[in-house]
């Protein structure tokens, strides 16, 4: 198993405040609405209210801003399972937790979630220009950093006799399928509460460890932020 990669691999070299966010924020729902090849700077300037020109005092190209929406997206689905990975918990609860961190952000942070997904679909079919392409490859390289963490809870896990399989990469894939659901299928609701988002990211956990021969119906957990060198406020 090599070395993962800790939280500061993930954040961006510089951050200009909240516009930049801001631009961000209406991007990702731009990309996740219709796509990168079909948005434009005009379209994500329209959903922030403001000029393709304050878009253009910060990304370069349409290309540079859908990688920084990438990177964001990174950045914040790591910073949610960071503090679970090393909590003095039995591995198998540990892996509950950091399941039902990672689902919790992908739910709260969609737009974004997506765009990573975009990214990795546009690495393997090679839909971006060399330079945009050898950064969408940086960015692939950290997400596999962020899977190792996954695979070292599960192999903690097994070591422990709290879930058996047999191919680990099958499984890490299996589970992936059951916490990134919600980048497909989740829509929010107006009057959908923290408590019904609670149990959705729960009942994906459920599903997730019942491939692991986890067959106990226990809730995910989530504990208090342990402390440790690499959590993040």
């Amino acid at each position: 198993m090599t070395t993962v990669a800790r939280s500061s691999r993930y954040r961006r070299q510089s951050d200009t405040g909240l516009s930049r966010m801001e631009i961000m924020e209406g991007a990702a729902l731009c990309f996740e609405a219709h796509g990168y090849s079909a948005t434009s700077i005009d379209e994500v300037a329209a959903r922030i209210g403001s000029t393709k020109g304050r878009v253009y005092h910060h990304y370069a190209s349409k290309a540079e801003l859908f990688l920084d929406v990438y990177r964001t997206g990174m950045t914040m689905i790591f910073e949610a399972i960071e503090p679970y990975l090393e909590a003095e918990l039995p591995a198998v609860d540990r892996l509950r937790s950091v399941l039902k961190a990672h689902v919790l952000c992908v739910i709260r942070t969609k737009p974004f979630q997506n765009v990573v997904s975009q990214g990795v679909d546009m690495l393997r079919h090679g839909t971006m220009p060399a330079k945009e392409h050898a950064e969408l490859a940086h960015l692939a390289r950290l997400r596999d950093a962020y899977s190792d963490h996954f695979l070292t809870v599960l192999e903690q896990a097994r070591a422990e006799g709290a879930i058996d399989y047999r191919n680990i990469k099958i499984a890490l894939n299996s589970v992936f399928m059951c916490i990134n659901g919600p980048i497909v299928w989740f829509t929010p609701r107006d009057n959908q509460s923290l408590e019904d988002i609670d149990l959705l990211a729960e009942e994906c956990v459920l599903y997730a460890i019942r491939l692991l021969g986890v067959t106990d119906e226990r809730p995910a957990r989530t504990h208090p932020r342990p402390t440790h060198e690499g959590a993040t406020a």
